[in-house]
């Protein structure tokens, strides 16, 4: 089951992501998270966090927010999806993403943007099935534990092009 997040979840949903970032390099920052930092994401109207359940039991959590600042961005979007160890093949990584899709096009998004460690093959494969198009390869741009680490950026425009200056070209 796919729903959107409570603040009941932050304890959860933080306690994942601290696991990704300490005990993985799919997220290059070194920051833990802080349960009152989560909980304002939850309550954040520019961001949709949503929340997996499995077996009666939180299995992840994705959210959509800004990719980057300012007006000229305004209809990119980035997102993000951990799923608990226990959880995955069971289809809510692609549930989770789903949502994700119908909130971006019901808020008028043009594009989501994931942005993949490249030693995350999993997540840039998961990507393509979903219609996502490798756009960048940024070599060794995250460092972590020692190591320098390269940035995959997919996306996939959800909209038609409007006719712009770009179309002429």
């Amino acid at each position: 089951m796919i729903r959107p997040a409570l603040n009941t979840d932050a304890t959860e949903i933080t306690a994942l992501w601290n696991t990704m970032i300490r005990e993985t390099d799919v997220t290059f920052t070194t920051e833990l998270k802080v349960r009152r930092d989560v909980e304002a994401m939850i309550a954040d109207p520019t961001r949709s966090v949503h929340v997996a359940e499995h077996n009666g039991g939180f299995a992840g959590f994705a959210l959509l927010g800004s990719f980057r600042g300012g007006p000229g961005y305004a209809h990119t979007v980035e997102h993000t999806v951990y799923l608990m160890a226990s959880a995955k093949g069971f289809g809510l990584g692609r549930a989770l993403m789903d949502v994700l899709y119908d909130v971006a096009v019901s808020q008028s998004h043009h594009v989501m943007v994931g942005a993949i460690s490249g030693v995350n093959a999993d997540a840039i494969g998961f990507h393509e099935k979903l219609g996502f198009a490798q756009v960048a390869a940024m070599p060794q741009v995250g460092r972590k534990n020692g190591v320098w680490h390269d940035l995959i950026l997919m996306q996939k425009i959800l909209t038609p092009p409007a006719d712009t200056f770009e179309r002429t070209r």
